[in-house]
């Protein structure tokens, strides 16, 4: 026995307000119709019987009558128009409420799930590496355990980025003010996923200057050069460099990310910092990406005053450059 269908909310939020508007327009046009109806007809019968102001001409009376129905019209639509608007107002924010609770039950799940998953994969990653320091361990299984680590440790990061994620929305995540050397950062970011880099076969070459003050969070910094550097290598071709170069110039501080991958295509070049976006889904999948990394960044990074860009040339490669203003004297 087939499943019932669940409602399409948009759909039918879609068709409520479709109704809405179109019912808006029929009472305009009836109603300023009505009222011209009238109007025109008083008049055509004051003037039918004569009935002009004492020493009032024709012609004056015409004037009169025209500016008397002038306003009134404006008074009457007027009127309409406000009700009419407070009315649609009202449904439209009726019609929209599933709406808004449907993303409001999804965001708590986000949040409450990714809170559950936190311990388990705590407790998983704790099992994997007591089971690897075991020095009777079968050397087959040795594998086999390294590449569950490192499933938990991307899983981990995924329900990092999407508690981070409902803290953004919920308006909780917090953002300090401090002094820090964005290019010793970027360094430091670039030795970290030496390894990572080593394990893909691409060389990571860092340079520019040696000192690029920077004001903003550092442990967000920190996490958006890490994401586009990582992006970076999952892109990058075997036997590639990534280029990381630091520049202060004009009051700002910035770090630039080059690979020379295949680079991205203009139609989604624009959509790279959507949320949950993922250009090539198979190359994600792959890599365990969430589709938030670079979002977060960006989200990060404007917080502080800076930015996250994108360029790219297809079978050139990709440059991505983290902007942040340097600290004031």
């Amino acid at each position: 026995m087939a499943e019932p269908r669940s409602p399409d909310v948009f759909a039918r939020a879609r068709f409520r307000l479709a109704l809405l508007f179109a019912g808006i327009v029929v009472i305009l046009v009836v109603a300023s119709g009505v009222i011209t109806y009238l109007n025109v007809r008083s008049d055509l019968q004051t003037a039918a019987r004569g009935a002009f102001s004492s020493g009032e001409t024709e012609q004056e009376f015409v004037t009169r009558s025209l500016s008397s129905f002038r306003w009134r019209l404006l008074a009457v639509d007027g009127a309409i128009i406000l009700a009419v608007g407070i009315g649609g107002l009202l449904y439209a924010r009726s019609t929209l409420r599933p709406i808004r609770d449907n993303v409001a039950a999804q965001k708590r799940f986000i949040a409450d799930a990714s809170h559950e998953l936190r311990t388990p994969l705590a407790i998983m990653k704790t099992d994997f590496e007591v089971a690897l320091r075991d020095q009777g361990l079968a050397e087959e299984a040795r594998p086999v355990l390294r590449s569950g680590l490192e499933e938990v440790d991307r899983m981990t990061g995924m329900v990092e980025d999407l508690l981070t994620l409902s803290r953004i929305d919920a308006h909780q995540e917090q953002l300090v003010d401090e002094r820090f050397d964005l290019g010793a950062l970027a360094r430091q970011t670039a030795q970290k996923l030496a390894g990572l880099a080593a394990a893909s076969g691409v060389t990571v070459r860092a340079g520019g200057v040696d000192t690029a003050p920077a004001a903003g969070d550092e442990r967000h910094t920190q996490r958006a050069l890490a994401n586009v550097l990582k992006n970076a290598l999952e892109h990058s071709p075997t036997g590639g460099t990534v280029e990381v170069q630091a520049v202060v110039a004009g009051g700002v501080s910035s770090v630039t990310v080059t690979d020379h991958g295949e680079g991205i295509p203009p139609g989604e070049l624009e959509h790279i910092f959507d949320r949950f976006y993922r250009a090539d889904p198979s190359r994600s999948q792959e890599h365990g990406g969430s589709g938030l990394g670079l979002a977060i960044a960006r989200w990060a990074l404007r917080c502080m005053g800076g930015d996250l860009v994108a360029e790219s040339t297809m079978g050139v490669g990709t440059r991505m450059t983290l902007t942040l203003p340097t600290p004031r004297s």
